[in-house]
């Protein structure tokens, strides 16, 4: 199969400024693989969003064209350094934090000439507080009731401190024994099924694999274990059918994967910072909120 070169450039579906720069969500609407090669003039730190997230290899054409490496679940491309490669197409969802040039030059100046395993290690940025604060930063973009502008800008400003601690440190990055493309579709079918959520043994049994080398494999392609990746597959998956249907909280629970309504309650608060009975009431208010407006009452 062939790949498509495409225009990489993203449709934004939301940009909010903060003091920092700027959040942004944007989509990519994909081949089912393409070729691509690209080189960014800000500072960005991106989290595809599940289950919206592709895979990917690539390399830097102009440093080393034949060293190649994973892109990760969390990762930073840093400015004026293309990068080349291969991807899974599809509808792709990405936050982004964009740094102003104003705080990228001091970051930029901790490492003028970055190394091949620095800068490979970026694209699978391992950073735990990072990660943290990209999803509340996440959660608080979301929340169209009662969105803090003064929490996001708060948030923004801890992510460009552990930035520039993580560039401080300059991690040294290799190759990273990870799972597949074949064996992640596999996964991603299974979760796509439905019905009681997977165990760790089974989805290694479907990739070939030991639950060992699943775990490792798993965490180093996406950044969450297995475990954590189906309950946020799950999670995403109820958050539809609370705010568009109307079967009980019980039942949506169940189709999800969950065995008991109030473990899929605190799983789903753990994610949301809200009730499953919260959210549904938060987003029907949304949807009939923009119905009044669209009809003009």
């Amino acid at each position: 199969m062939t790949a498509a070169r495409v225009d990489l450039n993203p449709s934004r579906v939301e940009v909010v400024r903060v003091p920092a720069g700027r959040v942004e969500l944007v989509n990519w609407h994909w081949p089912d693989l393409i070729d691509f090669t690209l080189t960014e003039r800000e500072m960005m730190i991106e989290m595809p969003l599940p289950p919206l997230a592709t895979d990917g290899s690539v390399c830097f054409p102009e440093i080393a064209p034949d060293k190649r490496c994973m892109i990760g679940s969390l990762f930073v491309r840093w400015p004026g350094i293309a990068v080349s490669g291969r991807a899974e197409g599809g509808h792709i969802r990405v936050l982004r934090l964009v740094l102003s040039d104003e705080l990228a030059a001091p970051l930029l100046a901790l490492n003028p000439n970055p190394s091949l395993s620095f800068l490979q290690s970026l694209l699978v940025l391992r950073n735990d507080p990072i990660r943290q604060l990209m999803r509340l930063l996440y959660r608080e973009f979301e929340n169209q009731i009662d969105r803090s502008d003064t929490a996001m800008a708060a948030i923004s400003d801890l992510l460009v401190l552990e930035l520039q601690r993580h560039i401080s440190r300059e991690p040294q990055g290799g190759r990273i024994g990870r799972l597949a493309a074949w064996q992640f579709r596999r996964i991603q079918r299974r979760l796509a099924d439905g019905g009681t959520a997977p165990t760790v043994a089974e989805l290694a049994a479907l990739c070939g694999i030991s639950p060992r080398h699943l775990h490792r494999q798993f965490l180093a392609l996406t950044g969450k274990t297995v475990s954590d990746y189906i309950e946020a597959a799950r999670i995403e998956e109820a958050k539809q059918m609370l705010s568009h249907c109307d079967l009980p909280v019980k039942s949506i629970a169940q189709r999800c994967g969950f065995a008991y309504g109030n473990s899929f309650a605190r799983a789903f608060r753990r994610s949301t910072g809200l009730s499953p009975q919260a959210y549904r009431q938060r987003t029907a208010g949304t949807d009939s909120a923009a119905i009044l407006f669209s009809h003009g009452e």
